[in-house]
């Protein structure tokens, strides 16, 4: 399974700063509505569900307090994150239905046919060889067991996304975007049916244009606070560089769904 060539480091102002843009237990934009969107539809009741990248573990809760499922195992490589997942989940009362557990890059720590379903949300942007990350997904599923979340894209105004691209990149984050083609082969090749794609970039876009408003209105004060002057203001250039990026069509959001047909082989 190939991984990200380094961590995206969380403090715990970095940790308040999300919450208060993209609400208690969210690192990305839309919370348990957008939990909700994505896994509209699928028989999540009483599954077991791994949240890939669960972060603060907000849609790990969603699962199982929304949703029914029977238990979600929650999974990140950041212990700062998973510091505070794990104080939402017993503030939630739901310790007995969520797990969480800190990985390393590389193979997951299950066996196959483990789960049912496999969540992840603005997650495989961090992988940069997508077809062997979506083998080992595909075999901690269950036969006929799906693998769901939400991924941006590189959209097809160049300009716009590589004015985007090349922000993330001097402040050292690591994404590694690819056009959504190329995420529907990278999950052929691992083995999984033909996936179904639900484009929510403009639902997405409006979104990002209401979290900016916030972030230089009512939220300010706050994120000033939490972050200082500079932070603050890299902040707002990094909301204020993605709503470009998504409402010029350089970024794209769409949901993904792909069914494991059976064995793996393994």
């Amino acid at each position: 399974m190939s991984s990200p060539h380094k961590h995206n480091r969380y403090s715990d102002s970095n940790i308040l700063t999300m919450e208060s843009v993209y609400g208690t237990g969210f690192l990305s934009p839309g919370g348990a509505d957008e939990v909700a969107e994505i896994v509209a539809d699928l028989p999540v009741e009483s599954a077991e569900v791994l949240d890939l990248g669960c972060g603060l573990g907000g849609a790990s809760i969603a699962l199982v307090r929304d949703h029914a499922a029977a238990h979600v195992t929650g999974v990140d490589i950041e212990p700062a994150v998973l510091t505070r997942a794990a104080a939402l989940v017993e503030e939630f009362g739901l310790s007995d239905r969520v797990t969480l557990r800190e990985t390393t890059p590389g193979p997951l720590p299950f066996e196959d046919a483990r789960f049912d379903f496999v969540y992840a949300s603005a997650v495989t942007c961090h992988i940069e060889n997508l077809p062997p990350f979506f083998a080992e997904i595909r075999r901690v599923l269950r036969p006929g067991g799906s693998f769901t979340g939400g991924e941006w894209f590189i959209g097809r105004n160049v300009a716009a996304y590589s004015q985007w691209d090349d922000m993330l990149r001097e402040k050292g984050l690591n994404f590694f975007f690819v056009r959504w083609e190329h995420f529907g082969d990278a999950l052929h090749k691992a083995g999984f049916d033909a996936p179904v794609f639900k484009d929510r970039s403009d639902a997405v876009s409006a979104l990002c244009t209401r979290i900016l408003e916030r972030v230089r209105g009512e939220l300010r004060p706050e994120l000033r606070s939490n972050l200082g002057t500079d932070g603050y203001e890299a902040f707002e250039s990094w909301a204020a560089s993605r709503n470009l990026a998504v409402a010029g069509g350089g970024a794209l959001y769409r949901h993904f769904r792909a069914r494991n047909p059976g064995s793996t082989g393994a």
